[in-house]
């Protein structure tokens, strides 16, 4: 489908949204700084606290927010179309742009659900600390 929708992008009328849509990969430069982080053990660093809240603004930001709203303006702009579109690539790139916006909604909620359960996990293994350190007092 990405392939697909690639080669769309250089019909006239899809071009300018193709660029647009690249402001989807802001995220994934914090993702893979993340997943290193992982790698390497730092869980508990506060660069990986950091990168975490940066990941989760800019997929929030980029692709929940702006993508949204880019959204709403391909489906207009192919809908208020000046230049004669091929019913069939009309279907297909709408197709698309739903996928795409439903996995980055699924995403997001995934992303939420996990930054909750390590936060809840945090909490609770400070808290067992506490209660270890006052036995030994």
């Amino acid at each position: 489908m990405a392939f697909g929708v690639y080669l769309l992008s250089f019909a006239p009328f899809l071009q300018y949204y193709g660029a647009c849509f690249m402001m989807f990969e802001v995220s994934t430069l914090f993702l893979n700084i993340h997943l290193s982080l992982e790698d390497l053990g730092l869980q508990d660093a506060i660069m990986y606290f950091i990168n975490g809240t940066a990941l989760v603004s800019s997929f929030f930001f980029a692709r929940i927010v702006y993508g949204t709203i880019l959204s709403i303006n391909v489906w207009k702009g192919i809908a208020s179309s000046e230049i004669p579109i091929n019913p069939l690539i009309s279907v297909f790139v709408k197709l698309a742009n739903l996928t795409l916006m439903g996995l980055s909604y699924y995403w997001f909620s995934v992303i939420i659900v996990t930054a909750k359960r390590n936060a809840l996990d945090a909490d609770l293994i400070r808290a067992l600390d506490e209660m270890e350190n006052r036995k030994e007092e």
